[in-house]
């Protein structure tokens, strides 16, 4: 029996791993790469598992790991704070989207407690393929990113009351609601009775842990309390997993959650890929081919309906129509916690095996086909709203702000902000256009022009005042919407002065074609950063650093591509580096220079570097005399090259005795 286990997990292994290295080679989520090498090696496919059921346990174990460490990364205090944009968008997504499934589903003929168990599964989408999406593409500040983070933490929420639910919905329908509420209250009570009960107790015993033990004591502790609360919570009714969760939410507000989370992942990741990939063993292939219309049919139904009602939920809480169409985009798939709840419902018999597998394969296919769907939604909504017009692009100022020769800041995030503090503390005129209402909000209380709007809409641009502008600046991270706004503000102010940032170099030139005048890459200038103050550690002069970096940029970041700079400027900075430099150096109350004449330190004699003059409180002395007693306070201002001012450096610091073997420190 352990032989033939030990040899699935080799084959799970040697199968998963090399599909997970391709899929992290295209920038796609490992999950998906599980669940297509479980359909490989599977009984319905290659035949290489033998052992289904050892594989299924430990899977099981994963999602005990996976649900445990969702609880220590849950925190209240966040929940509370952002509760309101969390239920708004979150709980119509979830509501309407549960109702809209349920009617679909009951209409065709299921079962009540079917339809009801098939919406709350399919309402959930998949955090790990979104939240990556996002996160690649640099959007988690813009507004469509945070909607989508807040979505999913509430479905994340949602996932507890659902697994609550399901073995409910399984029981006879019988059952009379009112016996129904009582079992849901039944098990709420044990939910919360575990909770407060552990809070109470936990917190103390990790304490006392950690100051009489080690990190392994405290490791067996947490082990220790994930399977007394799993046990207590199945002998309530609940489930191990829902334990699990409940012991990460209890161990989160714990001092020790960090470590724990650190300790823990490692076991998390193996035993959740075992459970993505028996996922994908349970998928039958015959299933598909003998009903490919049918799969193709109900996963394009659910993408439609999906996207349809995640966008509308976000029109209803007032989002522009362009970001709700990217919103329900993106959340348009069935969730990889949905195989989670789709596992649990077969289980509790709500669904048959055929039923099973027709789930599992619309909610594979609606998450390989989510990426594609990212990556064109953004450009396709531009081109489909940017001409809309729409109530959204209101000023939320009372009148419209006159503004000439000015510069409009598209974006308030952290470099919009930026940018305007320093153009309002050097009196330049300005305004901000922002589509974040919050962002908005915050720029208004900190008394800045500021107008709510989508930048893609023409009219939009023109209510900032572009024709009468001096510059505009694009802070914003989406590259299909930047060129177009660099489009239409060319369009409507040929002579305007346009600055945009990108993420990559291969959008520059694309970006000057549309029409910038300056196009800054954001990964390029973090190096060039770097490049200076590497330079600048080696005494390389201010002047001559910010030559090589305008030489840099002219080139088009060339050097940086891996391409070579022009033989004439190489050689250029080879001389820089080895010309004559400037250093000062400042005497220290135990500098061995301290109290000592010119002419008796003898730099020029012992080095070949020149005192050039010495600065006595804010005062210079050129060329002093040999005479000049140094006191504490005083800077020395040295010329030479970097041998030169490294020994004179060391000289007035430690003397000539040390002097030698100080070089070597």
């Amino acid at each position: 029996m352990l032989h033939h286990l030990i040899k699935d997990l080799i084959i799970l292994l040697l199968v998963s791993l090399p599909i997970n290295i391709v899929f992290h080679k295209i920038k796609l989520p490992s999950v998906m790469g599980y669940l297509i090498a479980g359909v490989l090696i599977g009984p319905y496919g290659l035949q290489l598992i033998s052992d289904i059921p050892s594989v299924k346990e430990l899977a099981e174990i994963g999602v005990v790991l996976l649900l445990f460490v969702i609880g220590l990364e849950f925190s209240l205090g966040r929940l509370l704070k952002n509760l309101a944009s969390v239920i708004g968008v979150g709980g119509l997504q979830i509501g309407l989207t549960t109702i809209t499934i349920w009617f679909v589903f009951k209409t065709m003929g299921f079962q009540q407690s079917q339809s009801i168990a098939l919406g709350l599964i399919i309402a959930l989408s998949s955090t790990a393929i979104v939240l990556k999406m996002i996160t690649d593409y640099a959007e988690i500040d813009t507004l469509h990113g945070k909607l989508c983070i807040g979505t999913l933490l509430f479905q994340d929420l949602c996932v507890v009351p659902i697994m609550l639910l399901l073995p409910l919905l399984g029981q006879s329908e019988a059952h009379t609601s009112v016996d129904f509420l009582l079992e849901v209250g039944k098990s709420l009570m044990a939910v919360v009775t575990i909770y407060f009960l552990s809070r109470l107790v936990v917190p103390k015993g990790l304490a006392w842990v950690a100051s009489v033990g080690n990190k392994e004591h405290l490791t067996l502790s947490v082990v220790f309390i994930i399977l007394v609360t799993g046990w207590a919570s199945q002998e309530m009714g609940l489930t191990i997993a829902m334990g699990a969760l409940i012991a990460g939410m209890i161990i989160s507000e714990s001092e020790y959650s960090h470590q724990i989370i650190l300790d823990i992942l490692p076991l998390r990741d193996y035993f959740s890929s075992i459970f993505f990939i028996s996922v994908g063993m349970l998928l039958d292939i015959n299933v598909f081919t003998n009903s490919v219309w049918t799969c193709l049919t109900l996963t394009v139904l659910v993408i439609l309906i999906k996207g349809s009602l995640a966008g509308l939920a976000c029109l209803l809480v007032r989002v522009p129509l362009r970001v709700s169409f990217v919103v329900g985009v993106r959340l348009a798939q069935v969730g990889e916690f949905s195989l989670i709840l789709a596992a649990m419902a077969l289980e509790q018999e709500l669904f048959n095996s055929h039923q099973y597998q027709l789930l599992l394969i619309v909610s594979i296919l609606s998450m390989l086909v989510t990426p594609l769907l990212i990556q064109a939604s953004t450009g396709l909504s531009v081109k489909l709203f940017s001409k809309w017009k729409s109530k959204e692009v209101d000023s939320i100022e009372k009148e419209d702000p006159k503004l000439v020769g000015h510069v409009v800041i598209v974006g308030y995030g952290v470099g919009g902000r930026t940018l305007a503090q320093v153009l309002l503390e050097t009196k330049v005129p300005f305004l901000v256009l922002d589509l974040d209402g919050e962002r908005v909000k915050r720029a208004l209380t900190e008394g800045i022009t500021t107008l709510y709007g989508d930048c893609v809409q023409e009219q939009t641009l023109i209510r900032a005042g572009l024709k009468d502008a001096r510059m505009i600046v694009l802070k914003i991270s989406d590259y299909a919407i930047t060129e177009k706004v660099v489009r239409l503000s060319r369009k409507i102010n040929p002579q305007i002065k346009i600055m945009v940032r990108t993420r990559r170099t291969n959008q520059v030139e694309e970006l000057k074609t549309a029409g910038a005048d300056q196009v800054i890459p954001e990964e390029f200038e973090t190096s060039i950063e770097i490049f200076s103050r590497v330079l600048r550690d080696y005494h390389i002069p201010n002047n001559i650093i910010e030559q090589q970096v305008e030489l840099i940029r002219l080139e088009g970041y060339s050097m940086f591509r891996g391409l070579s700079l022009n033989t004439e400027s190489l050689k250029k900075f080879s001389t820089y580096l080895t010309a004559t430099l400037t250093e000062s150096y400042l005497v220290l109350e135990d500098s061995w220079s301290r109290e000592k004449m010119l002419g008796d330190i003898n730099i020029s004699a012992r080095t070949g570097a020149v005192v050039i003059a010495l600065v006595r409180t804010n005062r210079p002395h050129p060329n002093p005399d040999p005479e000049f007693t140094v006191l504490a306070g005083d800077i020395f201002i040295l010329l030479g090259n970097h041998v030169q001012l490294d020994q004179s450096l060391k000289i007035l610091r430690y003397g000539y005795k040390d002097q030698e073997k100080n070089l070597l420190k």
